[in-house]
């Protein structure tokens, strides 16, 4: 190192030497600072101390010490100084790719090989208004599509002509969101989640595929590389960041990044308070917006009742957010992203302080913990020597209402941001001395400066204001200037041209004191409580799971639903969630003293009731309708935990169902077993664990959309076309299971000299198909298209899962019950649309008795309350005994989703998922009176009276909290503006299935 030094110094001289000798005072380095006397905050936890620091060629040459001879020196006595913030995510606008090239991907949503710094740069007003709030540093990033692009971290500067942005990183992370299309392909979250895995297996796929071109050339590709697969290929060690509209998105993508290996950071939407402890699990960063949500409004009766008390506890709770996930262990960033108003920045982190995220947090998460994801900690986020001079001068306290922020150095240029602060010339005072003005009155606010004498007030020009200097000009003639300065407490000046009497000489004496300004940001905040909150939030959420438990529930009649039929007087035993004892009352072994024993006596149990057919808790869109076959979409990806209709279910005796994808295609999405887990902390934690996969299919008038309103160009528009699109895809999907086969029984050696097959997800699914290893449910009505897809699966050697609706099911019962596990129909729909003519009430009945395995199913959040009463159709219409009716919603749906070995029967061994009933359960005027999932109490009457009380008191204290806060807000006046409030852009925008064409009935 002295080598090195003593080095450098010799050279330094020998270039000096060369010029001629000085010949005057010794130029002072433009760019040499010595800042002395401010309290230097040298990093988060560190204690302010009274420091010089020298910044020189941009960088922090010293923190301590003397100020060096030469160095422009700079007084900041009275001012903080702290490392300047860093934002960690700047949108910024950047050209959209020419559609005319060959090499780009063939989706326009993914646009991966983007990069910020072909963007104009952030604007000029932009850049200023982050001077204010203190950032020096950015990370700017692409803005629209799903794959945006590539971020790179700028200095703020303000660039001079022509120069570009100061880069301090050039690749600092990719960028990706679940945006969806408004008039194409992705239309649905699931969908848009398929698309970014199937691209992100296509970079893996490119990478496989470019390896063995290296190794042999012979190999590469005659077409255009394409510039997205590259572009992912090449930055796949880059950090993966996700924009996440809501606390949900944002558990999505942990997935996403765990199935392929990418280092996660998520930019929040500000209610991850709402999952805190599912996010905590995975200890992936946070970038979190202090973006919190308007007041509802609640300015009348009417506006009060449309406010449900989830928005009311989110609005209240928001501010929280930052603190809950800092106590979850997670690491936080903030971003000024999402305020509509970025000057309320400073107000906001006072709210999330307020709420118990400390000084030392707070400065973390604006400086040093955004430099660390980003890559550029060794750069900025601290004061030390080497680092990038990237500095703030603050007034005040810092953080804090008292702040104001003075400078801030930027890379070691200087923006002064506002002046010093006033030094007590602020206020009234009578000035004498004035030609022609007896016992003037002098008024200074800030840099409003006017003057009076009695019902005289002159128009002042030139007016220039010093911290303790005023000057103006005086109309009329002569032109005369007038100056004015502090002298202690009182004023001296001057006026020039003096009058023709007198020296000029001014003096003033205060008579009225400046009154304190109010903090521009204060708002006047109380913090919420910052107690548990209840999972899902909302009126009906829990404290969590439920533990399970032993206990006993005797004296009720026992709906077996296996070769029992109804034990009466029975008796259950649970333990560890299981069924230990199923049977007559008096065969019930001897109970613990700790075991509680319910008496049931006079009512009747269940196996909870399943459904077959349900689109409950899908988030964003049941259909992904862009396209014709979409059997890459999942279900599971975007089950969502949060929908108060599990719980409206669980009321009414169901434990679990089959989340199915619209039909709006041919061939739709895969399907999601589940149980109705209420209050899971995940949204995995519902998925029915080892329970077969399944895909929808879809035959009749919704795939080809025969009812739609528009235009209808998108094949097929035919049932001839339905079919053959089928068998295409079926003969796809057997070349690329035989092609994937071919490939793995390769020697090592052999396989170097071929390119690996892609990986397919829409064929993987469907060759899962062919293998049995994954079930049809097809939406389906006419027998004529129930055969056709028969014949179908006989050629291809699969038996299919269910027929769905299959309301002409009676007229082909036979082979149904030779082609498929099972019909799972409608009780008695009929009617709707043209294709239904033939359906008939009796359909159920008539499948039975030929022998088929029949269920009921909803088909909707409201029909699934009742699905007790849906099996007693059965009885009605066809005369099924009652005991087997009740196996059309429990026993058989188990078996159609081959999960019967688990649940549906009250057989020992089995899960306790369990339903309480007042009566006979086939009865209209039954009701449930309590329900289990896996040995849990998830609902009963007792609970939901506790609820409703809890939730009518909680109301009440939140709207009038609401109306406090100034009643009516500024509400925007559209519905596209109103959801760019942060309560509306977390929420979830689930469309319920309804009965059009894009997925109807």
């Amino acid at each position: 190192m002295l080598r090195a030094a003593t080095a450098s110094l010799l050279l330094c001289a020998c270039v000096v030497a060369q010029g001629p000798p000085p010949n005057g005072p010794r130029q002072v380095a433009p760019d040499w600072w010595a800042l002395e006397g401010a309290a230097v905050v040298r990093a988060p936890g560190r204690a302010p101390e009274e420091l010089t620091v020298v910044v020189r060629d941009g960088r922090i040459q010293q923190v301590g010490g003397t100020a060096p001879e030469g160095a422009t020196r700079i007084d900041c006595r009275g001012l903080t100084m702290l490392p300047a913030f860093v934002e960690p995510f700047l949108p910024v606008d950047v050209p959209a790719l020419d559609a005319q090239t060959g090499d780009r991907h063939w989706h326009p949503m993914l646009q991966a090989e983007r990069h910020a710094l072909e963007s104009p740069g952030v604007p000029l007003a932009e850049r200023e208004l982050l001077w204010r709030l203190g950032f020096a540093t950015a990370a700017v990033v692409p803005t629209g599509g799903i794959l945006k692009g590539t971020a790179a971290v700028v200095q703020l500067d303000a660039p001079a002509d022509g120069e570009r942005p100061r880069v301090l990183r050039s690749h600092a992370y990719e960028l990706a969101s679940l945006q969806l299309s408004r008039d194409g392909h992705p239309n649905s979250e699931m969908g848009a989640i398929a698309l970014l895995r199937q691209t992100l297996a296509d970079a893996r796929w490119f990478e496989r595929s470019r390896a063995a071109a290296a190794g042999n050339p012979a190999l590469a590709p005659d077409a255009p590389v394409s510039r997205t697969l590259q572009a992912l290929a090449d930055h796949w060690q880059l950090p993966f960041w996700f924009d996440a509209q809501d606390e949900l998105q944002a558990l999505r993508a942990q997935r996403i990044a765990a199935e392929f290996g990418r280092s996660l950071v998520v930019v929040g939407s500000g209610m991850e308070f709402r999952r805190s402890q599912a996010l905590a699990a995975s200890k992936a960063a946070m970038v979190v917006p202090l973006a919190f949500p308007e007041a509802p409004d609640v300015s009348s009766a009417a506006a009060a009742e449309q406010v449900s008390l989830r928005h009311l506890q989110s609005w209240e709770q928001a501010p929280t957010n930052a603190k809950r996930l800092l106590d979850a262990g997670l690491t936080l960033a903030f971003t000024t992203a999402r305020l509509r108003d970025r000057a309320q920045f400073h107000a906001r982190l006072r709210d999330a302080m307020a709420c118990g995220v400390a000084a030392d947090q707070a400065l973390a998460a604006l400086t040093t913990a955004p430099a660390q994801l980003l890559g550029i900690d060794h750069l900025v986020g601290t004061l030390e020597v080497g680092k990038v001079a990237s500095l703030l001068l603050v007034a005040g306290a810092p953080l804090q209402s008292t702040m104001a922020v003075r400078e801030v150095w930027i890379g070691g240029r200087r923006q002064i941001v506002t002046p010093p602060a006033d030094r007590g010339l602020d206020g009234t005072w009578s000035v004498s001395g004035l030609p022609d003005l007896a016992a003037a009155a002098l008024s200074v606010q800030g840099n409003q400066v006017t003057l009076r004498s009695g019902d005289t007030e002159p128009k002042l020009g030139s007016v220039q204001r010093e911290p303790a200097r005023v000057s103006f000009r005086l109309p009329g003639e002569p032109v005369r200037h007038v100056a004015l300065w502090l002298e202690g407490d009182s004023l001296a000046g001057q006026v020039l041209p003096p009058p023709a009497t007198g020296d000029g000489a001014l003096a003033g004496t205060r008579t009225q004191a400046a009154a304190p300004k109010p903090d521009p940001v204060a708002t006047g905040f109380v913090p919420p409580d910052l107690g548990p909150l209840p999972v899902p939030l909302g009126g009906f959420g829990t404290n969590g799971p439920t533990p399970a438990s032993t206990f006993a529930i005797v004296g009720a009649d026992l709906w077996t639903c296996d070769a029992r039929g109804i034990v009466r007087n029975g008796a259950v035993l649970v333990r560890e969630g299981k069924l230990a004892y199923v049977g007559p009352r008096e065969g019930l072994p001897p109970l613990p003293a700790d075991v509680p024993a319910l008496d049931a006596t006079g009512k009747h149990l269940t196996p909870g009731l399943i459904d077959c057919h349900s689109h409950t808790g899908i988030s964003r869109g049941v259909n992904e309708s862009g396209e014709a076959v979409t059997a890459e979409v999942r279900v599971q990806d975007v089950i969502d935990p949060d929908d108060v209709n599990w719980y409206r279910q669980l009321a009414g005796g169901v434990t679990a169902v089959n989340q199915l994808h619209g039909s709006a295609n041919a061939i739709g999405g895969q399907s999601s077993t589940v149980k109705l887990r209420w209050g899971a902390l995940h949204p995995d934690d519902l998925r029915y664990a080892g329970a077969p996969e399944g895909i929808k299919f879809a035959l009749g008038e919704n795939p080809r959309r025969a009812n739609g309103s528009g235009a209808n160009n998108r094949y097929p528009n035919t049932r001839m076309g339905v079919e053959a699109l089928l068998r295409d895809r079926f003969a796809a999907a057997t070349a690329y299971r035989d092609a994937h086969a071919a490939y793995e029984a390769l020697p090592p050696a052999a396989r170097a000299r071929v390119l690996p097959p892609r990986r397919d997800l829409e064929l993987e699914a469907l060759a899962e198909v062919l293998a049995g290893t994954r079930r049809i449910h097809c939406h389906s009505y006419r027998q004529d298209e129930i055969g056709m897809l028969a014949e179908l699966a006989r050629q291809h050697g699969f038996v299919i899962g269910t027929f769905q609706h299959v309301l002409e099911g009676y007229k082909v019962a036979d082979l149904i019950a030779k082609s498929a596990v099972g019909a799972s129909s409608f009780s008695d729909w009929w009617a709707y649309k043209f294709e239904v003519i033939d359906a008939i009430p009796e359909n159920g009945a008539i499948l039975h008795e030929a022998g088929v395995l029949v269920s009921f199913n909803s088909d909707s959040n409201e029909h699934a309350r009742r699905l007790n009463t849906e099996a007693g159709k059965a009885v009605k219409y066809g005369r099924v005994p009652p005991a087997e009716a009740l196996c059309f919603v429990t026993r058989n749906p188990a078996i159609q989703l081959g999960i019967f070995e688990r649940t549906g029967s009250l057989t020992a061994g089995k899960d306790a998922d369990l339903a309480l009933w007042s009566g006979d359960p086939l009865t209209y005027s039954t009701r449930c009176e309590a329900t289990w999932v896996d040995g849990r109490l998830l609902f009963s009457l007792e609970q939901d009276r506790n609820h409703r009380q809890r939730i009518a008191a909680e109301r009440q204290r939140l709207l009038a909290k609401a109306a406090q806060s100034g009643g009516k807000p500024d509400q925007p006046s559209s519905e596209a503006a109103r959801r760019q409030d942060a309560y509306w852009r977390a929420e979830h925008s689930t469309h319920h299935y309804c009965c059009d064409c894009q997925g109807g009935r």
